[in-house]
């Protein structure tokens, strides 16, 4: 039999399942636990077996193993216990921060929704001020270049905005109002946009994120606007009716979205309002001052800006010049042909008129067949050399009458103010006086002396 150097003879029945139970839990404390769990394990099995070895020849060692099994097994408690609380408590703390992390998540939507409510409470107070702005603007140009101004200023990243109303004659766009993030560089597209044109034809507004890579519209067009990446254009409708087109754009990719669109869409609908009522207003201001037959300025209206530039010369000390022109024979013309080709040759006569004067002279049908013409800054040598051009067009002008080629001369009188009149029932008296003067010698020439 083996024999332990502590002089205790150890029996095989006993050794023998105490070393496979080490061995058993050796492998399992390996295999489940990890190496230094595994060494303490052994360690104690093999303690435990050398205690249950002793105590076979030594009954008294039992109560020490047994005491010692109660102390570890209480230890293990106690610990276990405190494991566990102290699990709980890490549990608890974990959940603890969990709910503040979800509570912080929770206040950070808020804050997000609150910033979000509080810019659209001030776009909205900016809106109504922008609206209440507009109603009291008096003229369209000048409404327009605030509608821009606005939109630039609510869409600080855009690099610029333009406004386009519709020529309704020509069922185009004109450019009337414009701004640039970079103000020293002028924005040169007088003409619209093939985006522009997409928006009016269409009434619809556009949003794209990137020009290059839409299919809808062609980059080799020559109505691509330079240096321009992303856009947002929306119509100026009201009663169904388009009157223009606003554009913002950007040199970058993707920089609007949906939201920009929408509040361009509210802008615009505002601007749109105003820029309807002062085009009524200033359509009814033309109507008032304008003659319906021929499209020149009314006699009174020529008068009130007769009065002006008198005014205005005798302050600056300087001169200007009244041409009175009558078409010869017009009544021969009516009893012929009747009052349509009568109003036929006074349409032809203005508008060759109209063509032949400075955008700065004041054209007007002054009577039935005649018409007067202020120059002003024209000397007498000037004016002259003027209304005989207005004779020699007129002269060499053909029109159809019934299918007949027909022509017509004009009697000219011209008058220089102050030389000729200091006032203006003075100076209207003496081109009137030279008119007829004209026409006494012969008609179809212009006099002036």
């Amino acid at each position: 039999m083996p024999v332990i150097k502590l002089g205790t003879h150890l029996t095989e029945q006993l050794a023998a399942p105490l070393f496979i139970s080490s061995f058993m839990i050796i492998v399992y404390a390996w295999a489940f636990s990890g190496p230094v769990t595994a060494a303490v394990l052994t360690f104690l099995c093999a303690m435990i077996s050398v205690y249950l070895a002793l105590s076979v020849k030594e009954p008294s060692l039992l109560l020490q193993v047994l005491v010692y099994a109660a102390f570890f097994n209480g230890l293990v408690f106690y610990l276990y216990k405190i494991q566990k609380i102290t699990n709980d408590k890490i549990i608890e703390k974990e959940k603890k921060t969990e709910e503040i992390h979800l509570t912080d998540e929770e206040l950070a939507k808020k804050n997000v929704l609150k910033k979000a409510l509080e810019q659209k409470i001030t776009r909205f107070l900016g809106l109504q001020k922008f609206s209440d702005e507009l109603k009291n603007i008096p003229q369209l140009q000048q409404a327009a270049k605030i509608i821009v101004r606005e939109i630039y200023r609510v869409f600080g990243k855009a690099d610029d905005c333009l406004l386009y109303l519709v020529n309704e004659s020509e069922q185009g766009l004109y450019l009337v109002a414009s701004t640039r993030a970079d103000e020293g560089i002028v924005i040169k597209e007088k003409e619209a946009s093939i985006f522009d044109e997409w928006v009016m034809k269409r009434s619809q507004a556009i949003m794209i994120e990137d020009v290059l890579n839409d299919f809808r519209f062609s980059t080799e067009s020559e109505k691509m606007p330079p240096n321009m990446r992303s856009l947002c254009a929306s119509p100026l409708v009201t009663e169904n009716k388009v009157l223009g087109v606003v554009r913002i754009n950007s040199s970058k990719q993707a920089v609007f979205n949906a939201d920009d669109l929408r509040l361009l869409d509210v802008i615009s609908g505002l601007g749109a309002v105003t820029l309807r009522n002062l085009l009524l207003y200033a359509r009814m201001e033309e109507l008032a001052i304008r003659d319906s037959l021929t499209g020149l300025y009314v006699n009174r209206y020529f008068q009130e800006r007769l009065s002006e530039e008198i005014a205005r010369a005798f302050l600056d000390k300087t001169s200007f010049s009244l041409i009175l022109l009558d078409i010869d024979f017009f009544k021969r013309y009516n009893d012929e042909y009747g009052h349509s080709a009568g109003d036929l040759v006074l349409r032809n006569i203005s508008a060759l008129i109209s063509r032949c004067v400075e955008p700065s002279d004041i054209v007007a049908r002054y009577g039935g067949e005649e018409f007067i013409v202020l120059l002003p800054n024209r000397k007498k040598k000037e004016a002259v050399l003027f209304a005989e051009k207005i004779r020699t067009e007129i002269e060499k002008n053909k029109f159809m009458l019934r299918r007949a080629e027909g022509r017509v001369t004009a009697s000219i009188g011209v008058a220089t103010f102050p030389d000729e009149g200091r006032t203006k029932e003075e100076i209207v008296w003496t081109v009137d006086k030279k008119m007829y003067k004209a026409k006494s010698l012969g008609r179809n020439q212009v006099y002036s002396r």
